[in-house]
């Protein structure tokens, strides 16, 4: 099975050589506002603004490929997915994070409002910005958009905007701790829970005046560094991608009824789960007895060959390539349209 997600692997990376010149041309004529809700997957820097406890990537080694080797509070080595996407929109510059706009900011190119550790429940992560705080943020936003641009124009700035929405990831690592190994039914209530609530914040979202959503499914879980390390001869977990496959299953279900129910509603669902790449267990930055990334870490050299930078999260090279599979990709990693198509119509 390895040998055959790893030949799998290697035709998904010849495949996409078509999409390397898309990246640097792609940028629209009218730019376009990005606005930004989640997690560490997310997250620009709005963590480096809250208490010491909240989770943080604001040393060095992260950020070692970030222009100027800057560790910007991004959990990466370099640039995220989403400043990629954002990129290829037409912004040149990534959305700031919110809590760093001072007054008088107003957000041209977008917001980022992600918070690493957050989750769709609020019990999930501690000293973060909730999803319930992002979205209250983005309604002060909203606001004030309103009041310095008037109802009509606002509303079709926010009607052009990609609302990029990364999240969930959390909620399944907490409840997977207390209750995996479960049955089907066990985890079926899980996915029952928190997509519950993330269809309310979704409505929400939509509610202050998003139309076009970008919305990735959640990957293999179980075979992230940080978990394969806790299992045995350093396997997967089976019972966390059974639960990621039910839960990424689910929330393209839910995209599929919001845009029934919700009119304008449109969305672009990434999802790369069959990709796998279970083989690839090693991250690039050294892990410390707790799996973190430290200051003390040693890292790779080659990290363009990677797939995860840390015990979570994946290289500047992964990112960017979901980016371009997101934008410009085919149905089978872009449900029902690429991210292109979803702001070009």
């Amino acid at each position: 099975m390895e040998k055959l997600q790893q030949a799998a692997t290697i035709f998904l990376f010849l495949s996409l050589i078509s999409f390397l010149a898309n990246l640097s041309t792609a940028a629209a004529a009218t730019s376009r506002a990005v606005f930004v809700f989640g997690d560490s997957t997310v997250d620009v820097g709005n963590n480096n603004f809250l208490p010491s406890d909240a989770p943080k990537a604001n040393f060095h080694p992260y950020g070692v490929d970030f222009p100027g080797r800057i560790p910007t509070g991004r959990f990466g080595n370099g640039f995220l997915g989403v400043d990629f996407v954002a990129h290829a929109a037409g912004i040149h510059r990534s959305p700031p994070p919110f809590l760093s706009l001072r007054n008088g900011d107003h957000g041209r190119r977008g917001v980022n409002f992600a918070s690493a550790g957050s989750g769709v429940l609020d019990t999930t992560g501690t000293d973060v910005v909730t999803m319930t705080q992002q979205i209250k943020d983005f309604s002060t936003f909203a606001g004030n958009l309103r009041a310095s641009k008037g109802d009509r124009s606002a509303a079709f700035f926010l009607r052009k905007s990609l609302f990029y929405v990364s999240v969930g990831s959390n909620d399944l690592f907490a409840f997977s701790t207390v209750l995996i190994p479960g049955n089907s039914t066990q985890k079926d209530e899980i996915v029952a829970a928190v997509l519950g609530q993330f269809a309310g914040q979704l409505r929400s979202i939509y509610q202050l005046g998003a139309r076009k959503f970008a919305v990735p499914g959640t990957g293999q879980l179980g075979c992230i560094p940080g978990v394969r390390s806790r299992v045995p001869g350093g396997a997967c977990n089976p019972e966390l991608n059974d639960l990621s496959l039910r839960y990424k299953t689910a929330t393209r279900a839910l995209l599929d009824q919001l845009a029934v129910e919700l009119k304008g509603f449109r969305f672009s669902f990434s999802d790369f789960f069959e990709i796998g790449f279970t083989e690839l267990a090693v991250p690039c930055c050294g892990l410390d007895a707790e799996g973190r990334c430290t200051p003390n870490s040693t890292y790779c050299s080659h990290r363009n060959q990677y797939f995860f930078w840390d015990a979570v999260h994946p290289s500047q090279a992964v990112y960017r390539l979901g980016a371009r599979l997101s934008f410009y990709g085919p149905c089978q990693f872009a449900y029902p349209v690429n991210i292109h198509s979803l702001l070009e119509n």
